[in-house]
């Protein structure tokens, strides 16, 4: 019956009672949200065990620092910010770069990459959005990683523009500059590996 009054709760009302010391309620905040954290993570850093590391990380420090958090319907946001900021320092004791060719999870309708990928049900499908995974994590790793960050929260998440911007840290109208560029030059890299008809990059 707790269990069932918890899932009804909003993020809001959640951490108001995380914040009370119910560790329960946080409990369910990080149950509804880390599937999202963790491929946010992955796609970011690229290993699997990695990104678990860093998504346990982020979840331990928002809960140690749960109390600060005031806007409580902003959770999605700053739990996210928490793990953009750990990907962050983690690059830089590592003198390493994300990379995202790992992503195994792209299927064609995710970001709708060729027009003329076979039909749902063809034995080739499999084999198309392997390909279309590794062409484009190449892509998207050729980006910056400002600009990549940018997209793979806007296209894979949902996140508004002003949502990056509380994860980024940056203005919302930097947020829609980073994204504008990153398309752009994310269909040209798609174009010259031979990638035709991306409506997903359409109007960019």
């Amino acid at each position: 019956m707790g269990d069932d009054r918890l899932q009804g709760m909003t993020d809001e009302q959640l951490v108001l009672k995380s914040q009370s010391g119910d560790v329960q309620a946080f409990n369910e905040l990080a149950h509804r949200w880390e599937t999202s954290l963790y491929q946010f993570v992955r796609r970011t850093v690229g290993n699997p065990e990695e990104a678990r590391d860093l998504c346990q990380e982020a979840l331990t420090k928002a809960y140690q620092n749960i109390e600060r958090l005031r806007e409580g319907e902003k959770f999605k946001s700053w739990i996210h910010h928490i793990a953009l900021n750990l990907c962050r320092d983690r690059f830089r004791s590592a003198k390493s770069k994300a990379d995202i060719r790992s992503i195994d999870d792209v299927s064609p309708g995710d970001l709708r990459i060729a027009s003329n990928a076979p039909d749902a049900g063809s034995p080739e499908i499999e084999i198309t959005k392997t390909t279309m995974a590794e062409i484009l994590g190449d892509a998207l790793q050729s980006l910056p990683t400002d600009q990549k960050n940018a997209i793979v929260l806007k296209e894979y998440h949902g996140f508004s523009s002003q949502e990056i911007s509380e994860i980024t840290g940056v203005p919302a109208a930097t947020v829609r500059t980073r994204i504008f560029y990153g398309l752009k030059s994310l269909r040209k890299s798609l174009e010259a590996r031979g990638v035709t008809g991306t409506e997903f990059l359409e109007g960019r």
